[in-house]
């Protein structure tokens, strides 16, 4: 099984995303976009793990140390890496603690179980879609200039779930295994 945990977005800031993601989808380039129904902001991503594994890790996650709901707001649109390349577009999330802490507690809620940290800095953001060609992506730079700083919707996270995902040859397709509640402390 293919597993990790993310946040559901609502429907409000999906929509909000798709309308000013439009010109940049028209935009020619060889971006692979991501479909409504996998938009989320990923918190951690497990990897391919034996499917008898997901029950002890659902546990795990719903055993965390309560945290209480806290609001997100979505703003601009960014891409990895830096300079003239593009591997991956997203919507960016402003700084959030309450993010931070959540992150921080499913990773030390995974870890005794083997599953190893991300030796990366968390950097929160909502993959909207990837390329793998070079390109030429002058014109679209410039309209990511643009729409760096849009808003693009806000929100009460009170809960986080635990994914699957089954890759096809039309796109992945995710599941939602278990969703873990965030509860007013």
């Amino acid at each position: 099984m293919r597993l990790f945990t993310a946040i559901a977005l609502g429907d409000a800031a999906i929509k909000n995303i798709l309308r000013e993601l439009q010109p940049f989808q028209g935009a020619g380039t060889p971006i692979r976009w991501i479909a409504e129904r996998n938009i989320h902001l990923t918190l951690k991503f497990i990897g391919e793990v034996d499917e008898s594994l997901a029950a002890p890790i659902g546990a795990a996650l719903q055993a965390m140390p309560a945290l209480a709901p806290f609001s997100l707001r979505l703003r601009g649109f960014g891409k990895f890496p830096a300079g003239d390349d593009l591997h991956v577009f997203w919507a960016g999330v402003e700084e959030n603690p309450s993010l931070r802490a959540l992150f921080t507690a499913v990773e030390d809620a995974l870890a005794p179980l083997g599953i190893p940290r991300d030796p990366r800095p968390f950097q929160p953001h909502v993959t909207l879609g990837r390329n793998k060609a070079r390109f030429n992506f002058k014109s679209f730079f410039a309209l990511l200039a643009e729409k760096s700083d849009v808003f693009l919707g806000a929100g009460t996270i009170s809960a986080f779930q635990l994914f699957s995902s089954r890759l096809a040859p039309a796109g992945p397709f995710h599941t939602i295994l278990k969703e873990i509640p965030l509860v007013q402390s």
